[in-house]
């Protein structure tokens, strides 16, 4: 073999060598992209836990702030029953019950962005807040301004103890126009702080 031949072997062998860490770097950076990408989608894909059946039109609250209008529950023969129009129109509404110890229980009924009913305790604890407002995306508690998704009642921001006891859902179910809620679950209601 000529030295010529041999030299410009080792040349090509040497630069090759050097374009080597540059393609492995090139390479990493791309699989990590991609690593993240997928990862990311999967996080964006969790499961929502929604708050019941559609029974409303979709809405959006952004750009507004909606307070709590006082309603007036009907308890009769083991439910409780709210005015679904009420909810309807007023979108957040608030109305007490007396639970098995003689304590009034806060409650409430709103309806979310995607249309669905929630109904449930309306007491932030341990601040003991006992009404929210619909604002934008969030929940917020009235007393401490801790606020939470309207959909399925996770923590944003605001006092990180109240953030661990969000609203608690009663389940409910809609009859005659009215919103039913079995008394018993208002009956063994109690502060969990």
């Amino acid at each position: 073999m000529s030295k010529q031949y041999q030299s410009k072997k080792e040349q090509f062998t040497t630069q090759e060598k050097r374009k080597l860490p540059i393609i492995l770097t090139a390479v990493g950076l791309v699989l990590i992209t991609l690593i993240f990408f997928v990862m990311r989608g999967t996080n964006e894909q969790e499961k929502v836990e929604y708050f019941g059946n559609v029974v409303a039109a979709e809405r959006s609250y952004i750009g507004e702030f909606i307070s709590m209008t006082v309603v007036e529950p009907v308890v009769a023969d083991g439910k409780i029953e709210i005015d679904f129009e009420e909810v309807n129109t007023n979108n957040i509404v608030y109305f007490e019950v007396e639970n098995n110890e003689n304590q009034l229980v806060p409650l409430m009924a709103y309806i979310t962005p995607s249309g669905r009913l929630f109904t449930g305790s309306s007491m932030c604890e341990p601040c003991r807040g006992r009404t929210f407002s619909l604002a934008g995306e969030t929940l917020v508690c009235d007393a401490c301004r801790t606020t939470y998704t309207i959909e399925e009642h996770k923590f944003i921001s605001g006092s990180k103890t109240c953030g661990q006891y969000p609203p608690v859902q009663m389940n409910n179910r809609i009859e005659d126009g009215k919103i039913v809620i079995d008394l018993d679950e208002v009956l063994q209601w109690r502060i969990r702080s």
